[in-house]
């Protein structure tokens, strides 16, 4: 189970996200918030804003997109 899995209270349902924040991504590659963005922008990876172009605003990276970073940036052990 991966950590974008969220189980509500009181719920045997698991919902899976389909997008997930800078913030959680961060937390999810175990880097700060910073080092989240300055990967997805070295991997060309598209994020929704819901700001005006160039604003603060909330984003979105595609669950899909995020599981395709995380496997081109896999090392081999």
């Amino acid at each position: 189970m991966h950590s974008c899995d969220v189980r509500a209270e009181g719920c045997s349902v698991v919902a899976r996200k389909e997008f997930l924040t800078i913030p959680e991504l961060a937390d999810r590659w175990r880097v700060s918030s910073r080092t989240a963005r300055r990967r997805l922008i070295a991997t060309r990876t598209k994020v929704l804003d819901f700001n005006d172009r160039g604003g603060r605003g909330r984003k979105l990276v595609p669950l899909g997109a995020v599981l395709d970073v995380e496997s081109r940036q896999l090392r081999a052990l």
